[in-house]
């Protein structure tokens, strides 16, 4: 047996029903088997999910039922010690795979490689019509929390194609040789549904192994459908750091760094990724050089073209209101929000979506403004921007000391 599929399901049939459906319609042409592992499911999964496989995989398809939620480590654990494929490949049901998936990962593994992941990516909806990135390697940000490297980027954009070995993959979709699973120790089963992943990056390196992410394969990933996905991140982020602080480091400046970009911080020192100014010039150049001001055409192709360049979004939003296009104005703010992070970002995507009708995006306004609101009660950040500059002297990063120096400058302390 080369390949072993182990999918941690709960509840949600309907994903794992097209999930399984892609990975029959997409097939690597290796001796594959497909492990679904069913955390207690309390819906269709019960009676629909055996019939389903077997017309899909006949006898190379296995359910394991557990009576009870045991949640995701615990499940891709089992999954894993049931499995019979020299090589691994742990996948969400929330994820729809695509032509060509498997042999890049497999490629990858060659060589000091300990583990590979595929570009990850959100589906186009609405009315922007790009697909765009989800996970691109998992980047460890300057107050040592975690994030994903360009994600909202399209995945047409050529920061993408670049060969990367992050600190971190995402368990969403990770292939790697079930030697180096177990040796790593499996995923640690004291987390709830996440940092399990991270962890188990973490003892792969430290065995002196290298990590992949892979841009040639490429799977939708809808995110975090699992009810209850996020209930446990304060819990897991705090055994992760006992578990692991020396063995993790800031590098989402370098990573911006190497692509192209500068790391910025806004009010509340949340890190985000900044243009150049010089980059930021020639582009101004570009996209006001006619007389006539940029029409949506031109917006649009700016924006795909550098995501990050905020005046083509400025524009577009003012289009958009003129036009009364509600739709397209929401999710333009959504973006705003996502890729230059403040509070005012975050209000004006809850108005726009508030007034589009849009719930899904005025549940993520009114998460993101009462994120802020959080942080703007915190009196204590230019203490915290003061301790990141002796945090970087000691790292011997003077990027991040001039980071938080020029913070406190710009406010006059």
């Amino acid at each position: 047996m080369q390949l072993s599929v182990i999918i941690p399901v709960f509840n949600k049939f309907s994903l794992t029903r097209d999930c399984l459906r892609s990975l029959r319609e997409h097939a690597p042409e290796a001796d594959m088997e497909v492990i679904v592992v069913d955390n207690g499911s309390t819906d269709e999964t019960a009676a629909e999910l055996d019939p389903l496989g077997a017309a899909l995989f006949g006898d190379r398809f296995r359910a394991i039922r557990l009576a009870e939620n045991r949640n995701f480590a615990p499940a891709c654990n089992l999954g894993a010690r049931e499995a019979e494929g020299e090589c691994l490949f742990f996948l969400n049901n929330d994820t729809v795979l695509t032509p060509g998936w498997y042999p890049p990962l497999r490629e990858a593994l060659e060589g000091d490689c300990g583990a590979a992941g595929p570009l990850l990516m959100y589906p186009a909806h609405g009315p922007l019509p790009l697909d765009r990135v989800q996970h691109l390697g998992v980047a460890c940000q300057p107050q040592l929390h975690f994030c994903h490297l360009h994600e909202f980027f399209p995945a047409t954009h050529p920061v993408v194609r670049r060969p990367r070995s992050p600190q971190f993959l995402t368990g969403a979709a990770l292939l790697l040789y079930r030697q180096v699973f177990f040796e790593a120790g499996a995923f640690h089963e004291g987390y709830v549904n996440g940092a399990e992943d991270l962890e188990l990056c973490v003892r792969i390196r430290k065995a002196g192994r290298s990590l992949r992410c892979v841009p040639e394969s490429r799977i939708y990933h809808l995110q975090s459908q699992t009810p209850g996905r996020h209930d446990h991140e304060r819990d897991n982020a705090r055994l992760f750091k006992e578990r692991n602080l020396w063995d993790i480091y800031p590098d989402f400046h370098l990573r911006l760094k190497d692509d192209g970009y500068e790391t910025a911080l806004n009010e509340h020192l949340v890190p985000f990724a900044r243009l150049p100014r010089r980059r930021a010039e020639i582009l101004d150049r570009a996209f006001f050089r006619d007389a006539a001001a940029p029409d949506r055409a031109a917006c649009l192709a700016m924006m795909e073209r550098e995501p990050l360049y905020g005046p083509a979004y400025d524009r577009l939003a003012g289009l958009c209101e003129a036009d009364g296009d509600l739709a397209l104005l929401t999710e333009v703010c959504f973006l705003q929000a996502r890729l230059f992070p403040c509070r005012e970002a975050g209000a004006r995507l809850l108005e726009a979506a508030a007034r589009a009708g849009d719930e899904r995006l005025r549940r993520e306004g009114e998460r993101l403004v009462e994120f802020y609101a959080r942080l703007s009660a915190d009196p204590d950040l230019p203490a915290m921007a003061r301790e990141m500059i002796d945090f970087g002297e000691r790292l011997d990063q003077p990027v991040l000391t001039e980071l938080y120096a020029g913070w406190l400058a710009g406010r006059g302390l």
